[in-house]
Formats: C-alpha cells, sequence, structure tokens
C-alpha cells in the first residue's frame, strides 16, 4: 500500500549559502524570542521568582487539555471549530517541518516511506484547514464585528493572520515550484494532492529553468525569514498566547478566583489599602494581562453587561495591560491607576462576582480577583462605597445583619418549634452547626426554607445545632463592597464565636455563607472550617435512605443555579438530585444551567445597593425561566429567593410563579 521508498530531496535547489543564512537567521530569531519571554518573565514575577505565580497544587490536566484539545476554547462549538482548523493544521504543520529536520539535520532519516507519505498528505490539508480558519475568524472579527470582539488595536490580529496567511501561501508555492522543477512526479499526486494541483497550474506557465530556479531561490528565502520571523512573534505578539495559556490553565486553581487573601492592616509602613498602584498586582494578575486575547468570552457571559450595566470584564483586564504597556514604554517602573482614572466606581460596583467570566475565559483569567481588589481601594483608601452599602455595614455593626433588625428578633424564625430546635452549648458535642444566616434569620420566604430544613434534619435523626442569637452575619457582603477592614472584624470575631462549640461541620443555609465560611474563614487564624451547603446534606440523607420522599407531588419545576452553589463551590447535582427522588416532580431544565446559569444579579453586594444604568438583572434569568412553561421556580439561594420572589411580576411569563428552595419541595413529599 506505501511505497517504502518514497521519498524527497530536502533543501532542492538551495544553494549553501541559503542554508548557512538560514541557520544563523534561526539563531538570532531564537536569541530574540528567548529575550522576550525574559521580559514577560520579569513583568510577571517582578524580581520575586517564578515561586510568586505558583500555587499549591498545579493543575496539569488543565495543563495539557489546554496544550492538546484546545482548553476552553471548545465551549462555543462553532468557535472551537475555526480555532481548531487553525491550531491543529498549524500543529501538524510544526510537525511535519520537525520531521524534516530531524531527517535533515541529524543521522535519523525518517522522512520516507510511509511516514512521508502519511506527513506530506497531512500537511497538505493542513495548510488548506489554515487558510479556512483564518477566513472564517477574519471574517467573525472584521466584518461581522460583534461588539464583544472589539480589541484596543486591531493590528495585533491583523498581525497574526497575515503571518499565518504567509506561512502557509508560500509553503504551497514553494511545493508547487518543487513538483514542476521535479518533472510532475505521479506519485505525488497521491502524497501532496493540493501542491499537485497547484503544480499543475505552475505548469502552464512554461518557466525556464533558470527562471524557475530564481523564483523558487526568491521563494523560500522569503519564507525562511518569515518562519525566523513567526519565532521572534512567538515573544512579542499575540501569539504568546500559545505558549502563555497552558501555563495559565497550570497555576490557575478552579474556583479560586472569588476568593480573597486578608490584608494585613498592622503593615505600619502601608500608605494605602487595596488595588491602586502595578506594584500591588500579583503575579497571577499580571500573567492575566498578559494571557487575554479579547476573545470577548467573559464579555458574553457577564450578566451586568448583558443587562446594560457599565461593566465590561473584558475591558477590567484590557485597560490595565495598555495602561502599563504605555507606562513601561516610557521607562516607568510604577504607576497609580486610581490618579489616571482608568476605573469608575459604578463599572466596579456593577459586578454581581458571579464568575461566569472566569468560567468561559480560555485563558483562565481571574477577573473577580482583580475587580474586588480595586474595589477594596475604592472603598478602603478612597472611601467610596455606596451610600446603601455603607448603610448595611452601619446595621451589621450595631444590630449583626444588614436590615438591622433587632439581634433579640434572630431566632423568631424558630417561633413555635423551640423543641425541635437545639441551641449549640459549648459543653455538647454535635455533628453539624447549622449557620442559619442572616436571610434565614430575618427573611420571611428564607424562614420557611429553615424551618423545612430543621424538619428534615430531625426527621433524619442529624445531630445538630444552631448559634442561636449569638450568630451575626459573617461578613460577605461587607467583603464584596470592598471594605476589608469591617469584614476582618466582623469575620474574627464569628470564628472566635463559632471556634467555642464543638463539632464536625458547618451546614450553611445560603451558598454566600458558604462560601465566606468555607473557604475564606479558612484564611484566617483558626478559621477553618468543613462546610457544606443544606442541599448537599439533605441529598446525603436521601440516598443513605434517612428521608424518604414518598408522598406525590405533582408540579413542573425548572432549577436556577446559584453561582456561589454552582461555579464557585462546583455542586451543580445534588439540588436536582433531590427534586428527581421526589415522585411526580417533573424538572424541566433552562436552556441557561449549569456553569452556563444566569447570575439573579444579587451577589457581590448588589442585594444591598442598585446601580441606575441598564436593566434589573433578574429580568433576563426569569425570561429564561418563563422559557420552561415550569409552573414553579426551584432554587437553593437565599439571594435568589428573594430577589425573584420580588421581581417574578415585572416579567410577564413569570407572574404567577411559585419560587420555591429545593428543600421545601423535599419536605412536601415528607411530611
Amino acid at each position: 500500500m506505501f511505497d517504502a521508498n518514497a521519498t524527497r530531496e530536502i533543501m532542492w535547489m538551495v544553494p549553501q549559502w541559503m542554508k548557512l543564512a538560514m541557520y544563523g537567521f534561526l539563531a538570532v530569531a531564537t536569541v530574540i524570542f528567548l529575550k522576550g519571554m525574559k521580559d514577560k518573565y520579569d513583568f510577571i514575577t517582578a524580581g520575586k521568582g517564578y515561586k510568586a505565580l505558583l500555587p499549591k497544587d498545579l493543575q496539569w490536566g488543565k495543563f495539557f487539555q489546554t496544550l492538546f484539545l484546545q482548553g476552553k476554547v471548545t465551549r462555543h462549538k462553532g468557535i472551537g471549530l475555526v480555532h481548531a482548523l487553525i491550531f491543529y493544521g498549524m500543529f501538524i504543520l510544526w510537525i511535519a517541518t520537525d520531521i524534516v529536520a530531524i531527517h535533515y539535520d541529524t543521522p535519523f532519516k525518517i522522512f520516507k516511506g510511509p511516514l512521508y507519505i502519511v506527513v506530506s498528505f497531512a500537511a497538505d490539508f493542513a495548510g488548506l484547514a489554515v487558510l479556512l480558519g483564518i477566513g472564517l475568524a477574519y471574517k467573525r472579527r472584521y466584518i461581522d464585528k460583534p461588539d464583544y470582539l472589539a480589541s484596543t488595536n486591531p493590528n495585533r490580529e491583523r498581525f497574526m493572520y497575515a503571518m499565518l496567511l504567509w506561512l502557509v501561501v508560500l509553503g504551497y508555492a514553494l511545493e508547487a515550484l518543487r513538483l514542476v522543477g521535479q518533472g510532475m512526479p505521479a506519485d505525488e499526486r497521491m502524497y501532496s494532492p493540493i501542491g499537485f494541483l497547484l503544480a499543475t497550474i505552475v505548469s502552464k506557465f512554461g518557466l525556464s529553468d533558470g527562471t524557475l530556479s530564481t523564483v523558487f531561490r526568491t521563494t523560500w528565502f522569503i519564507h525562511m525569514v518569515n518562519t525566523m520571523g513567526f519565532v521572534v512573534s512567538l515573544a512579542y505578539s499575540k501569539f504568546s498566547h500559545i505558549l502563555m495559556l497552558p501555563l495559565a490553565a497550570l497555576v490557575t486553581p478552579e474556583r479560586r478566583g472569588a476568593i480573597l487573601e486578608p490584608m494585613d492592616f498592622e503593615d505600619e509602613t502601608a500608605e494605602t489599602f487595596g488595588l491602586g498602584k502595578f506594584s500591588e498586582l500579583t503575579a497571577k494578575n499580571k500573567l492575566d494581562l498578559l494571557t487575554c486575547v479579547e476573545c470577548g468570552r467573559c464579555t458574553q457571559a457577564c450578566p451586568a453587561n448583558n443587562a446594560g450595566k457599565p461593566l465590561n470584564p473584558k475591558t477590567i483586564i484590557t485597560k490595565a495591560r495598555d495602561f502599563a504597556e504605555e507606562k513601561l514604554k516610557g521607562e516607568e517602573k510604577d504607576f497609580d491607576f486610581w490618579e489616571n482614572q482608568i476605573y469608575a466606581s459604578n463599572e466596579l460596583d456593577a459586578c454581581t462576582t458571579c464568575g461566569a467570566c472566569m468560567e468561559e475565559c480560555p485563558a483562565n483569567i481571574e477577573h473577580v480577583d482583580m475587580i474586588l481588589n480595586l474595589k477594596r481601594y475604592k472603598a478602603l483608601t478612597l472611601g467610596e462605597i455606596p451610600p446603601e452599602a455603607a448603610t448595611a455595614v452601619n446595621n451589621i455593626r450595631n444590630n449583626g445583619n444588614p436590615w438591622g433588625i433587632t439581634q433579640d428578633d434572630r431566632m423568631k424564625w424558630a417561633e413555635g418549634m423551640e423543641d425541635e430546635v437545639p441551641i449549640a452549648d459549648p459543653q455538647t458535642k454535635v455533628d453539624y452547626l447549622y449557620y442559619v444566616g442572616c436571610a434565614g434569620s430575618y427573611d420571611d420566604s428564607n424562614q420557611k426554607v429553615v424551618r423545612d430544613v430543621v424538619k428534615l434534619l430531625n426527621k433524619a435523626g442529624v445531630s445538630f445545632a444552631v448559634i442561636g442569637k449569638t450568630e451575626t452575619c459573617n461578613g460577605d457582603p461587607v467583603r464584596r463592597f470592598g471594605d476589608e477592614y469591617s469584614f476582618y472584624e466582623f469575620a474574627i470575631a464569628n470564628i472566635e464565636n463559632m471556634n467555642q462549640y464543638k463539632f464536625d461541620k458547618v451546614i450553611t443555609h445560603c451558598p454566600h455563607c458558604l462560601h465566606t465560611i468555607g473557604k475564606e474563614y479558612g484564611k484566617f487564624e483558626n478559621g477553618s472550617f468543613d462546610t457544606v451547603h443544606h442541599t448537599e446534606l439533605l441529598h446525603e440523607l436521601v440516598r443513605a435512605g434517612k428521608l424518604k420522599p414518598e408522598k406525590q407531588v405533582d408540579q413542573s419545576m425548572t432549577y436556577h443555579d446559584p453561582c456561589y452553589l454552582g461555579r464557585h463551590h462546583g455542586e451543580y447535582d445534588a439540588p436536582r438530585e433531590i427534586l428527581n427522588a421526589i415522585p411526580g416532580v417533573k424538572t424541566i431544565e433552562m436552556e441557561e444551567n449549569k456553569d452556563r446559569a444566569l447570575c439573579c444579579g444579587m451577589g457581590g453586594g448588589n442585594m444591598w445597593y442598585e446601580l441606575p444604568e441598564g436593566d434589573h438583572l433578574a429580568e433576563k434569568r426569569l425570561e429564561h425561566v418563563g422559557e420552561t412553561k415550569a409552573s414553579k421556580l426551584s432554587t437553593s439561594c437565599s439571594y435568589c429567593m428573594i430577589n425573584f420572589k420580588s421581581s417574578k411580576g415585572s416579567v410577564q411569563s413569570t407572574e404567577n410563579i411559585e419560587v420555591e428552595d429545593v428543600a421545601q419541595t423535599l419536605a412536601k413529599s415528607i411530611f
């Protein structure tokens, strides 16, 4: 089937001086490339060494997936296909080039027989794939021109397209000229069908041997220089994403972007707090600036942007990048983002910290981390915080909750069922400490959820207790406002209060409490608590047979994934499996579900203030709910419950829909 002797002459018609020039150009290109990569390394680490970038655990699975399988690019099927044409086309051409180099520059003569035939054939069609991909990409970015693809310097993309175009076109030209010069070998019709077709066209021009030789050598030299230019551009252009994106995947742990590090308020040398200067960016922040390819995935996914709010997560990154590039060209080593007003207050305050931007980003950029640290500077150094947010902070300080309701009412939700609600005792160990939270304690709808959860825990024989009247807000909204100092005070007080009790795990009703207590308190001394969401525990109890949903609940439901339970915690299945275990319940998924679910709009502190620009975020999500025709909206988040109940009337298709927590539906099937 394969001709064992099939091969071709490498460096056909290339004079010795051109060969020597090629090696010289390669040496120079490599040095310039390494210099560019060293500059990027210095930009990222700021002299602190590579360890400044490394997390505790490296994500090798994500690294190899990004390196060989395009990573998150494929989350959008159409765009993934276009990128795959270019990505895998160039990958095959690179492999082919390496095989040729091995054959020519080493004793290993491998470019012959079956390998020659397969590589030649694959490379022929790989070039065609690259050209098709470039054409489709160019059309999308420069002809269709969707807003989310807008870039600060369109020439960055044009350079990439032009470079790849020339590499492929000149490669085809060389192949066609060689085949003509070698007398159109018949076997090459099968081994290099596209090149042979082009050679057939070239042969019609009747070029003399001398002219053919001159044209071939000139084309070869231009192609060689272009190739060396490509090597250099890997460090100085947007082509660097080929190297940087796998690195970003390696050093970005799952669901880390919304977990903030504590601030050192005892540092007497600190003049400001929060992210105000270039030097205050972390190594990962700086890597994020370099890896952004302005694909607009984050912009497309951002619920605030889609609702007309003044936030574009892409420009949070690109404005800092462009500003840094401009200043560094002027030899400035540090510079202030706020003195130059590259960010507006309402731009940052519009972020709900839902994590959709980070979930979609193929470069693993942590937009939320940067936004929250900018908000810290805005709140602590500039004193800029929405008035309603400041009121919520004062309410927590004075009454232990953002509403400002008296602390004495913290346990009113338990009236009439005192015998069923054990209060934590420092002398008595329990399996679970149930942190009810502010919404569960004071909001009517969420109080009902908590009562049902308590009944279910008792029914299953779970050893638990609630903190009672000494429970106060864990500080989640305060930290999202940017008021880190107040959060520090609240967190330390809560940690001290919780540590007086003996328990194995914390149950939270609200996913925001789950995140703050379970992930952020652990950054403080004695603040590590093993924390579960109430749906996770209830799911375990149902699966173990300790809770048996037997009564028929004949309703169609659609489940809304809360951002902090889903994207930030990774739990999508437990609530659904509870609903699926209930007789009569028919679940209908929204098209945008699980890690693509749209935020209700209350995260990031937005529960306590509302920006005047744009639409209310809940309305878009309620439109999705209405499209399912379900009779009930099920969720498992305090904020979502409050927001959807108060907003459902603003969307015609959900005016009469019921909103219910998963635990309430389960309770109906058991009691």
